[in-house]
């Protein structure tokens, strides 16, 4: 499989809510980040960003962001939890870059988090750590 050209670094706005689905334990992060190194050298974690809009209520915001994740694959039926970080500036804090995959059909609210040129599981540990429990899609 030939590497894909990886998109470049972007800045996120610190107060920009982040929604990730699994896996959730650091191995299996970091198993996922090793098989997206082979494919675009970044090791790389997908999440989905965006900002609230004017009167948006935070529901609001979370549904409008669990419509774009479905629309890009992740399926209510096969993705039912999904983890929240409240603001990106938390994931910067610690260290981390977003990034722009550069794929012809990436929604503009798809990311990839960069978790370091040498990831280990304490990165994997530390990006999950940004991260709350799991919150059903139906409780909204």
């Amino acid at each position: 499989m030939p590497i894909e050209e990886s998109g470049e670094a972007v800045p996120v706005p610190g107060d920009a809510l982040v929604i990730r689905f699994r896996p959730t334990s650091p191995d299996s992060v970091l198993k996922r980040a090793s098989n997206e190194f082979l494919r675009t050298s970044r090791h790389g974690a997908s999440v989905f960003v965006t900002v609230r809009r004017a009167g948006e209520t935070d529901a609001a915001m979370r549904r409008r962001l669990l419509g774009v994740a479905e629309l890009s694959g992740m399926a209510p039926e096969n993705h039912p939890k999904y983890y929240v970080c409240a603001n990106a500036e938390e994931l910067i804090r610690r260290g981390f870059v977003f990034y722009k995959d550069g794929d012809d059909d990436e929604r503009d609210e798809h990311y990839s988090v960069d978790l370091g040129a040498e990831a280990t599981r304490d990165d994997a540990e530390r990006f999950l750590g940004a991260f709350g429990p799991a919150e059903e899609r139906d409780q909204l």
